[in-house]
């Protein structure tokens, strides 16, 4: 192909054609020039198609994150909904000073405990460090942002706060005061009389149970706010 177009230029400045030589020179030029745009705009559309890949890539595990985050704020709220109800049963048969049945040993157990939040955001850390930018989505990329760095934190924060007020300082001491923890999943009572006319104990279980209902509450907002970021990543997918 060089050789042709040098045969060429060689001819019409044999030909003392000067004009047409200049015309073809300044066509040349432009066949050169179009040929380095259209080379540069190859090379963009090879890059932006592997951006679009490794976004829908990133995007796809976080949909897998956010799925896990689900099923662990569903059972989360389920178990802490078993507590709630637990402690409410409770504080009905203390208050009331019914005699002790085995069922309670169980109840016991079910109302001291609470599960911690557990979320998944190893792809939201990949994202960050891939460059947040990569999300093309504004909204999308805002829903995310806003996810994994307030509302999950926020979450966490309360949860643990909630429980913090009185785990450590109250709720311990009672337990290790009046109960024989067992391998089995009870709370065996050492000595159910003094804990019927214990009012701390009552006090404690009451306040438990608004907090254990608080934990809930943030929860399910939680589990909202991700399925509406799922959401709008599925509909991003598809």
């Amino acid at each position: 192909m060089l050789r042709f177009f040098r045969q060429i230029r060689q001819r019409l400045l044999t030909d003392n054609k000067v004009s047409k030589y200049l015309l073809y020179a300044v066509g040349e030029i432009l066949l050169v020039v179009i040929g380095i745009l259209i080379a540069l705009q190859i090379d963009n559309w090879n890059e932006l198609r592997k951006e679009t890949l490794k976004e829908r890539a990133l995007l796809r595990e976080l949909q897998a994150n956010l799925e896990t985050n689900v099923e662990n704020l569903e059972s989360d709220i389920k178990i802490q909904i078993t507590g709630a109800s637990a402690i409410h049963f409770l504080l009905d048969h203390l208050d009331n000073k019914r005699a002790y049945i085995d069922t309670l040993d169980y109840l016991f157990q079910e109302a001291d405990y609470v599960p911690e939040a557990v979320l998944s955001s190893s792809a939201f850390e990949t994202l960050k460090s891939s460059g947040l930018g990569l999300v093309g989505n504004d909204s999308l990329r805002k829903g995310i942002i806003d996810l994994f760095e307030v509302k999950y934190p926020y979450l966490m924060q309360e949860t643990r706060r909630l429980e913090d007020q009185l785990w450590t300082t109250t709720s311990v001491p009672l337990y290790q005061r009046y109960f024989r923890r067992e391998a089995t999943g009870r709370a065996h009572p050492t000595n159910y009389e003094a804990l019927l006319n214990d009012d701390e104990f009552t006090n404690m279980l009451s306040f438990r149970v608004l907090m254990r209902e608080a934990s809930t509450y943030h929860k399910r907002k939680a589990m909202q706010e991700t399925l509406e970021v799922l959401q709008m990543i599925s509909d991003e997918l598809n």
